[in-house]
């Protein structure tokens, strides 16, 4: 998956005069995955006549959804976990769940360490176990499809999982280990949920796989994600449609073509890279080469020419050498990446990649993965000065999700963050927006009349 994450449930007015007893506080850190199963873990707690809490000592229900990809995640956990102590004295009745990858069933070191303050350990994606454990459920409301936070704002943009688990075995992943192999949903059982999610006051559809490209390999009748597109593709009220994260050896010419074809495919592309030399994708087990993947670019920038192009690098990876880091840095400047997602290595334990790290003449000086990160970090702020200078005077039609400090806050068909002030409200709209002004990591303009 994408770039490390922190989500929290959002302040609600303190005119809620929810009881302590019916409140839950959820706590995430992870990739898009772990936020999805936190959105579905909340709409199913407010199935069962829980509302949200805008701080933990208000609820009685705490879940923190975990993530192992990176020993900072699992710190960062850590750290929570630390401040749920105290507040487990002060309220000795509330229930705390410790949820998510660091609880995956090859993860022996969160039962090495002491954690007193969790009463439960629950395995990541089982939404169904975590609200079994909530103490004063109530069975007998309609389940949202969706979380509601705000009455006047649903969420504009939702995830959607259409697949658990993983079946690939890259060298530096943990994620088959935590999640278990590739589990797909059933297309009918996918459109069904997107229908709700939308009649709720959704606009916009991310369906989400660790492979998503490989969705259906495993159902019968081998359907593709092209076939699954194209069923929820016309779902009344939906204005647009993503799907992430693609891996290069599962891209097909049919879903290139499927998303050039259909106006509610958003023009925008995950295709995860991890490093431009031949020598360290074999040795990071990814199962294709640099040349397949330049191929696989020029298709797709051919089909769909605007087409906004991310991807995912990991500096300092053991074996990286001096050459191996100089090939990615030519890659990236290259293709020209949209957004590059940069990570420096972090051994976990149980990978190959781990084992390799033990080696010192292929494990990669802490310094040295430093140096590398912030190098392909000014590359990148570098190349998305200069495209999204780009945009300057184009008008863009902007999916507006919320208001931030005094703006509407936007993205546009390339999933790039727009910012415009206006006194309507635009949340769940699209508006037609001339760029004013561009920077590396969003841009400005001014509403347009129709």
């Amino acid at each position: 998956m994408q770039e490390l994450l922190l989500f929290d449930t959002p302040t609600r007015p303190d005119r809620d005069a929810t009881p302590r007893s019916r409140r839950y506080y959820v706590w995430t850190v992870g990739c898009q995955m772990n936020i999805s199963d936190s959105e579905r873990l909340e709409a199913a707690l407010q199935g069962v006549g829980y509302s949200p809490a805008a701080r933990p000592e208000q609820a009685s229900f705490i879940v923190l959804n975990s993530c192992s990809v990176r020993a900072s995640a699992e710190e960062r956990m850590f750290g929570k976990l630390g401040e749920i102590v105290g507040l487990k004295r002060a309220y000795p009745d509330t229930c705390v769940v410790l949820w998510g990858c660091m609880v995956g069933p090859d993860n022996r070191s969160i039962f090495e360490r002491q954690l007193p303050m969790v009463d439960h350990f629950v395995s990541p994606s089982a939404v169904d176990a975590v609200v079994a454990l909530a103490p004063n459920a109530v069975y007998t409301l309609d389940e949202p499809a969706l979380p509601v936070r705000d009455q006047e704002h649903p969420p504009v943009s939702v995830h959607v999982p259409i697949q658990y688990g993983c079946n690939m075995s890259c060298s530096y992943c943990v994620i088959p280990q935590r999640r278990g192999r590739e589990r797909s949903r059933p297309l009918e059982e996918i459109a069904d949920e997107v229908r709700r999610i939308v009649a709720r006051g959704a606009r916009e559809i991310v369906l989400l796989g660790q492979i998503v490209d490989s969705w259906g390999h495993d159902l019968p009748g081998r359907p593709q994600l092209a076939d699954l597109i194209t069923a929820v593709h016309d779902t009344p009220g939906l204005l647009r449609l993503r799907f992430l994260t693609s891996h290069p050896a599962w891209m097909t010419d049919r879903l290139i073509e499927t998303v050039a074809r259909l106006p509610r495919c958003m023009p925008e592309v995950n295709l995860p890279i991890q490093s431009g030399s031949d020598t360290l994708l074999t040795t990071m087990r990814r199962g294709y080469s640099t040349a397949r993947y330049r191929d696989l670019i020029v298709r797709i920038r051919a089909a769909i020419p605007h087409i906004a192009l991310t991807t995912d690098v990991i500096v300092g990876h053991p074996g990286e050498t001096v050459e191996d880091f100089a090939q990615t840095m030519a890659l990236c400047a290259e293709i020209r990446f949209d957004k590059i997602h940069i990570a420096a290595f972090s051994a976990r334990p149980g990978t190959i990649a781990a084992e390799q790290e033990l080696d010192p003449i292929l494990a990669v000086p802490e310094a040295e993965k430093q140096e590398r990160r912030l190098a392909m970090e000014q590359l990148h702020e570098q190349i998305a000065t200069e495209r999204n200078a780009a945009h300057l005077g184009e008008i863009v039609e902007v999916l507006v999700e919320s208001e931030s400090r005094g703006k509407w806050r936007g993205r546009s068909p390339g999933n790039k963050l727009v910012f415009f002030a206006h006194p309507d409200d635009w949340a769940g709209r699209l508006a037609r927006v001339r760029i004013t002004q561009t920077s590396p990591w969003s841009l400005q303009g001014i509403v347009q009349r129709t």
